[in-house]
């Protein structure tokens, strides 16, 4: 028998009373399997991918099938800002995304691309993991997103087709190809450079037909990607660390997911993470290896001196994201150092 649903009506309770209506509780049976879309960026022999794939059926394992992603790939359901807005909408359940994807929603987050913060691999892990790890997650929350775990692209690398780079002169006068953002602009103007912002699908040909005489990004991603073809030089300056974060659509992860699953889906996906994480360091010396045979020319700078010229992009960037944000960020940052 279906349950009738309670009408309270103005004309029945008087002229003063507010029309109310009961709606009954969408309750999803106990044993109904739950169906998720997981986009992200990464081609499908990036760490990241195969990662997410392994993650993916271990939660299936350990749910009983109760709980099954699907994962879409390479930007197959748009690109990273895209999809990242129609996860917070709810028509994409989960995403991996770069911090810098959402900076139109969060002003704060952007503090994960500052250049040159990071000592190191395990300078950033501990600082994303453990020291920032609450402040991380508050503000992806205000931001439209519940985190579940960091995997990541790695430090990024400068390419370009003029000359070896080891040293912060050598990037003067350098035409580069940027995404569009702020920190990595902010950067490579910095050391002289001028920048222009090309579209990541567009990159290849830019630097083939000599618009741009380079382009920054992760080894695996310059690498995948096939833009060592089009240049002679690849400098390891390490500027900017590049995460990427696994978040959910709030009310997916709340209202799809029970307690159990909530947490088997939490534990997979940071076991993924750290896998993910290892892959891109263990993939990045190999893939050097393969762009030097490729004929390309690598230079491995002490990062100290680019550091020290980051003055003028500091100063923009503290302008951007406010001085509170700044200096809170900062604490996090140094307190990693001594954990």
């Amino acid at each position: 028998m279906v349950a009738k649903t309670a009408l309270t009506r103005r004309s029945l309770l008087g002229a003063g009373a507010a029309l109310t209506v009961a709606m009954p509780a969408i309750i999803r049976p106990a044993n109904a399997a739950v169906t998720l879309r997981l986009a992200h960026p990464a081609d499908l022999s990036h760490p990241v991918h195969t990662e997410a794939e392994a993650m993916v059926k271990r939660i299936a394992e350990r749910t009983g099938d109760q709980v099954k992603i699907t994962i879409f790939p390479n930007n197959a359901l748009g690109s990273p800002v895209e999809a990242a807005q129609q996860t917070k909408l709810g028509a994409i359940d989960m995403m991996l995304f770069n911090p810098a994807n959402i900076e139109s929603m969060s002003k704060t987050i952007g503090v994960i691309n500052i250049p040159y913060q990071f000592d190191s691999y395990e300078h950033a892990h501990k600082v994303l993991d453990v020291t920032a790890r609450d402040w991380l997650a508050e503000q992806l929350k205000q931001a439209g997103f519940t985190w579940i775990a960091n995997f990541e692209w790695g430090f990024r690398a400068l390419s370009n087709s003029r000359r070896p780079v080891n040293q912060p002169d050598d990037v003067k006068g350098l035409k580069l190809r940027v995404p569009p953002e702020l920190a990595i602009k902010a950067a490579f103007e910095a050391l002289g450079a001028s920048t222009q912002t090309i579209a990541f699908q567009e990159v290849y040909l830019a630097l083939a037909n000599q618009l741009v005489d380079g382009q920054d990004n992760p080894v695996g991603t310059t690498f995948a990607a096939k833009f060592y073809e089009a240049q002679k030089h690849i400098a390891l300056t390490k500027h900017i660390y590049a995460s990427i974060m696994l978040c959910a659509n709030p009310r997916v992860w709340s209202g799809k997911l029970n307690e159990e699953q909530r947490k088997i889906v939490s534990e997979e996906a940071i076991k993924a993470g750290v896998a993910a994480r290892k892959g891109v360091r263990d993939n990045e010396e190999a893939n050097l290896a393969a762009m030097e045979k490729a004929g390309v020319k690598v230079t491995r700078p002490d990062v100290a001196p680019f550091r020290e010229r980051m003055g003028p992009a500091y100063e923009q960037l503290r302008k951007a994201l406010g001085d509170k944000t700044w200096d809170e960020w900062a604490k996090l940052v140094a307190a990693a150092r001594t954990a």
